[in-house]
């Protein structure tokens, strides 16, 4: 039976109440804003029957860590406005200038193909209004292929030591008998808006089914399913016809049953939630003339209620400190005028218990409060029955001289590497403040590095982003990008607006630059494997950075990548990839790659791409090279993909955030692909004909484009492959193709 469910992280105290307080029964409150102002629900939709505990939707160790690891951002036109991860971390109101936006959001693992990674992601788009309060519910949906298998319908075909493997371009997933009643897999494809990647290879899913048939024959079917899409559940069902006899067996058929996954609800509930009602209790209120309305705050707790403290300011000299929960407080309450409605109720669509207060200050007993050179303030602490506790003040200034300061500009602090990966790079950085001063003509940042005496200035206007004007004392975010920096630099920055200085001075520290190791081939070295020395580049007893395919050329006593004097840009040695036709069988290609060649598969070969890395983005990978390509072409269906008969080589650089695995067999074949939600960032060179003069190496420079996942995700790993045939993962190429490199080096700009 299939359980789908739908479940709400509500972060409390952190999203709009229009959009979390729908299934209260008193009136909620509505924000207000600047320029305009925004709030975040986000939904979370997904299948989840499932075998591991973690994954159980019952478990709040899983719940909390879905919630910490969802990635929210907002964009509009110009590119990324605000990032944050943990929805705990999304401010309770977005001020953001009035136009046309997008909300993204995802959480889960991003994983090729797996037993228990889900993957969620929704979108959403909107429009800020000046002045205006806008509430987006955003909609994570379940963005896997899932695969399962219907048990009872395997076991009625009478076929023995049933395995069915389903396939995917970029993964594999074996189900044997003891998996087949309680277990689902899990394959990523490209979205829809990935046109370049969202092809029918892409979304064809591959079921092989083995065993034994009742008389002891092998048994084997194929069958493709073609056009499968995310959030669809492909169940593989059997059935025999035991009158036929097919390869010495029952008559077995495939049937694939295709279900979407839509249904069934569970909600993940906020911590309790203080607001106040028609005003931003964040900010100061001012009543200086003495002419306030009556002033609400409103308390929500969902699930249980402990307590609700309440404290005054030692100014209100007539008010003691007690719990809202307690009758004869609110008596004590009520007698001076203050009111308390409180009421308990249960949502509508999941029965939780909710409990609502508002307390309403009257404008005769606000108005009334002596004049004070502090402000008053009221201290609202909410704890309910799980001991989630959320804060906040009503803070009121009546003189003067209790008004809160606002800086005329404030900087925001530097952006966090890990959520903003792409804000402060090798040499520039993204910025963000808050005006405060709507008539300033001139504002930004001053910068220097740490330790220097002059400053530096960065004005925010045109591109940099001049925000629009809004009313007094709101703010308006605007964000100014500095350039010509130095790679692994610390810098000091602070606000300014015309002649105001913040003296605030806050710091971030450039991306250091990537230096590859042995980058230019200069050092060679031989391991052991079984009785056959295998070249590779790098010292010691075996690769720890750059390694190569030889160990597979060395079951036909070949080696196809290694050092040579013929041609180089500098020192003594250019890395020489040669492309050989080995046991007169099949084609080996040469190659060098940052990875492991983890282990031979038959005549096959598995590796690990990438490096680990220190998360920098440079702009280019720079090499030197020389390539002679072979018409000699070898391999099964040549043509389909050399059709001019002649070879191409290849160079690919790509930054992840953890290793790729290849596989070249074709009975699990994973090859490299953008689509991979691990790759962040991705640039090649292919070459049709020759490269570079005679004898001599050229320099190419190859730009490295970076994918949305890159602006939320860091990246840990470093891949570069370079191959003397582009088609060597399917055996196809040019014997004799020759490829030359030298100095490799990272470009940043």
């Amino acid at each position: 039976m299939k359980t789908i469910i739908k479940y709400i992280i509500l972060p409390g105290a952190v999203l709009g109440a229009t959009a979390l307080l729908q299934s209260c029964a008193m009136e909620a409150p509505f924000g207000e804003g600047g320029e305009g102002s925004l709030s975040i629900n986000t939904e979370i939709n997904g299948e989840t029957k499932q075998t591991r505990a973690e994954n159980n939707l019952d478990n709040a160790e899983y719940l909390q860590t879905l919630q910490d690891k969802c990635v929210v951002f907002i964009e509009n036109s110009r590119g990324v406005m605000r990032k944050y991860k943990g929805l705990s971390n999304i401010p309770a109101s977005i001020k953001l200038s009035s136009g046309q936006y997008v909300c993204n959001a995802w959480t889960g693992d991003s994983v090729a193909a797996s037993f228990d990674s889900k993957f969620y992601r929704g979108q959403q788009p909107f429009e800020i209004i000046e002045n205006e309060s806008t509430s987006v519910s955003m909609k994570c949906n379940i963005a896997n292929v899932v695969v399962s298998v219907d048990a009872a319908s395997v076991a009625g075909t009478g076929l023995q030591n049933p395995k069915i493997t389903f396939t995917s371009s970029r993964g594999s997933l074996e189900f044997d008998e003891t998996m087949f009643a309680d277990n689902k897999g899990y394959f990523m494809i490209p979205s829809p808006q990935d046109t370049k990647n969202y092809t029918a290879e892409n979304r064809t899913i591959t079921v092989n089914i083995e065993g034994t048939t009742e008389d002891g024959q092998a048994y084997s079917k194929e069958h493709k399913i073609e056009n499968v899409e995310r959030a669809h559940e492909y169940q593989i069902a059997l059935s025999a016809d035991k009158p036929s006899i097919d390869e010495g067996g029952a008559l077995i058929q495939l049937i694939i049953k295709d279900i979407p996954i839509i249904d069934d609800t569970v909600e993940i509930f906020p911590a309790p939630i203080v607001k106040g009602y028609g005003f931003d209790i964040a900010e100061q209120l001012v009543n200086t003339d003495r002419t306030f309305n009556d002033q609400k705050l409103y308390i929500c707790e969902y699930k249980g209620t402990k307590s609700v403290q309440v404290g005054f300011s030692e100014n209100f000299t007539d008010m003691a400190d007690g719990d809202l929960l307690n009758n004869t407080y609110v008596e004590q309450l009520s007698a001076k005028g203050i009111t308390v409605e409180r009421q308990n109720s249960k949502d509508a669509e999941s029965g939780v218990d909710v409990y609502e207060i508002y307390v309403t200050f009257p404008a005769a007993f606000l108005n009334a409060l002596p004049s004070s050179p502090t402000q008053y303030t009221v201290a609202i602490t909410a704890t309910d029955s799980r001991n989630l506790v959320t804060a906040a003040s009503l803070r009121i200034a009546n003189s003067n001289d209790a008004i809160e300061k606002i800086d005329d500009v404030i900087a925001d602090p530097a952006p966090d590497a890990e959520t903003a990966p792409m804000a402060v790079l090798a040499t520039k950085a993204t910025l963000t403040g808050t005006l405060y001063n709507a008539d300033a003509a001139r504002y930004g940042f001053k910068y220097r590095k740490a330790g220097e005496s002059a400053w530096n200035e960065a004005v925010a206007t045109g591109a940099n982003g001049a925000p629009r004007r809004t009313r007094a004392n709101k703010g308006t975010a605007f964000t100014v990008t500095l350039t010509g920096l130095e790679s692994g630099t610390t810098y000091e920055y602070k606000a300014f607006a015309d002649d105001f200085e913040s003296t605030n001075i806050q710091t971030f520290t450039t991306e250091s630059k990537y230096i590859i190791p042995n980058a230019s081939m200069e050092e060679w070295s031989t391991y052991l494997n079984g009785n056959k020395n295998i070249v590779f580049p790098g010292l010691g007893s075996e690769p720890t950075v750059w390694d190569s395919g030889n160990e597979g050329a060395a079951l036909a006593s070949e080696t196809i990548s290694d050092k040579s004097s013929d041609m180089k840009h500098s020192g003594s040695y250019s890395a020489r990839l040669e492309s050989k036709y080995v046991f007169n069988l099949k084609m080996a290609a040469g190659n060098v790659f940052l990875g492991d060649f983890v282990k031979i598969d038959g005549m096959d070969g598995v590796l690990s791409l990438g490096r680990p890395y220190n998360g920098s983005h440079p702009a280019k990978l720079r090499v030197w090279a020389n390539y002679r390509p072979s018409s000699d072409m070898k391999g099964t269906g040549v043509s389909n993909y050399l059709p001019d008969g002649i070879d191409n080589g290849q160079i690919y650089v790509a930054l992840t955030d953890e290793p790729i695995e290849i596989r070249t067999n074709k009975n699990n074949q994973k090859l490299f692909s953008t689509d991979d939600p691990h790759v962040l960032a991705y640039g090649q060179v292919t070459w049709t004909a020759n490269f570079g003069p005679d004898g001599d190496l050229e320099q190419v420079e190859i730009p490295i484009e970076y994918f949305d996942r890159a602006y939320t995700t860091k990246a840990t790993h470093l891949v570069v492959t370079c191959c003397a045939s582009k088609f060597g993962d399917f055996y196809v190429g040019g014997k004799g193709s020759v490829l030359y490199l030298d100095d490799f080096e990272l470009v940043y700009e």
